[in-house]
């Protein structure tokens, strides 16, 4: 993938973006805007500060967040609501799936269209895995949610992977997600077993943005 990424995007199976940053001296920034037709309260959580949630209007929300020199690692997730509701947004956030920056964790959740797209790519080409723009969408989650996967109700309104995300090996609830997103992270070693790759960079000082329904 050329250079070492300052950012490494990974998706899970349940569609988690996982983009993973390295420090550096130029500060990044992460746009989160809302294409949905719905209002979306995004939440963002870093480890090392608790979460906070923004609602974000139908089609043309966005909020910009300066993170190269603040996030060591953390996550970007949404839920259908107008509030922007923290406590909300922490039970919601089990049955989302998210925007992860940071190395080597997967979700087990789909509940919004989501994509990260580098807008600036600090001189990186875009081609295949470096640069590119991972995202997955399903259209009709309550047909596509079968047991053993099963729907979780509010407020995430998501499809739950009961069986899988931590294991080494595919199972039938992740293999449901990678059929519905191919380059997402399933399971424990998806990356290393599945193509196309589920594993994106870019450039040191590259930007990004987090899009529901893109």
């Amino acid at each position: 993938m050329g250079e070492l990424p300052a950012a490494a995007v990974k998706r899970t199976a349940v569609v988690i973006l996982l983009l993973a940053m390295t420090t550096s001296s130029l500060a990044a920034t992460i746009t989160v805007r809302n294409q949905c037709s719905i209002w979306i309260s995004a939440c963002q959580e870093s480890y090392e500060k608790p979460a906070t949630c923004f609602a974000l209007r139908p089609k043309t929300g966005s909020r910009k967040l300066n993170v190269g020199t603040v996030w060591k690692s953390g996550v970007i997730w949404g839920f259908r609501s107008s509030n922007a509701n923290v406590q909300q947004g922490i039970l919601a956030k089990p049955q989302a799936n998210l925007a992860e920056l940071t190395l080597g964790l997967s979700k087990n959740a789909y509940n919004l269209p989501l994509m990260i797209h580098p807008t600036f790519t600090n001189g990186g080409v875009r081609q295949g895995l470096h640069c590119g723009s991972p995202k997955c969408t399903i259209p009709n989650l309550t047909s596509f949610c079968k047991p053993p996967n099963k729907l979780t109700g509010p407020p995430g309104n998501g499809c739950y992977n009961v069986v899988g995300p931590t294991t080494p090996s595919p199972t039938t609830s992740t293999l449901a997600f990678k059929r519905a997103c191919p380059s997402s992270y399933s399971y424990h070693k998806d990356d290393t077993k599945f193509n196309p790759g589920v594993v994106y960079g870019c450039n040191n000082g590259s930007n990004y943005e987090v899009v529901f329904c893109p």
